[in-house]
């Protein structure tokens, strides 16, 4: 695990955690963008954002194609080892989790009924909320939900561009999860060479270490 320099989170308040749901809670066939985007007609590297810029009968066609996709993704899902243990481990601390994805609200409807074995995610936020990740807007609506503010939880996700900016634009803590997608930019440039906003607080190369993070280290102290 590496964090930044004195990241002015010791024993931080901590009254909730929210989790990115792909490549963070569970592992699913990697969506190939580049042939997504084919299909889609994208020329853009933001495909969700770009769709939604069209008039609704192109944006329409767009998501059929993009629901398809990941639809067929979704049936090799299986659950991020460890990913169990750290939410039952916030469940016996009685404090809250929340799930905030750029999927459609299927597809968490699928994690939830047919992969995840404990108790759902609550609040859940897909990208019919808007605007979604990385904007902070979903990180402050659950803030509000929980009655807290957003320097008391914790955003973790594997994605540095979608998940730690969101988390960072909202004044959370950030924890990336290293997953193999991003390890090449902590490897060759450490956690402090990335885009400003898209340096987290710190690095987890998995679920064990993100529970070491969250129930043995001196930055946090929990409050339910």
């Amino acid at each position: 695990m590496s964090e930044r320099d004195e990241v002015g989170v010791k024993k931080r308040t901590i009254r909730g955690v929210v989790f990115d749901m792909d490549g963070t809670l569970c592992v699913s066939a990697a969506l190939d963008f580049t042939e997504m985007r084919r299909r889609v007609g994208c020329a853009t590297a933001d495909i969700l954002g770009e769709v939604d810029s069209w008039d609704a009968e192109r944006r329409a066609k767009a998501y059929e194609i993009i629901g398809e996709m990941e639809r067929e993704a979704l049936r090799t899902t299986t659950i991020m080892p460890g990913a169990v243990d750290v939410a039952a481990t916030l469940d016996e601390m009685k404090i809250p989790r929340a799930l905030v994805t750029r999927n459609a609200a299927s597809s968490v409807d699928f994690f939830h009924d047919e992969v995840w074995s404990i108790a759902p995610f609550s609040p859940w936020l897909s990208r019919e909320f808007k605007p979604y990740k990385p904007a902070p807007d979903a990180l402050l609506h659950i803030c509000e939900k929980w009655g807290c503010s957003a320097s008391e939880i914790i955003m973790v996700g594997d994605s540095a561009k979608d998940d730690v900016v969101s988390g960072n634009r909202a004044g959370a803590i950030t924890v990336l999860l290293d997953s193999g997608r991003t390890k090449k930019w902590s490897e060759e440039f450490g956690v402090d060479k990335l885009a400003e906003e898209m340096t987290p607080h710190f690095i987890c190369a998995n679920m064990s270490e993100l529970q070491t993070l969250l129930t043995q280290s001196d930055y946090f102290e929990f409050a339910n």
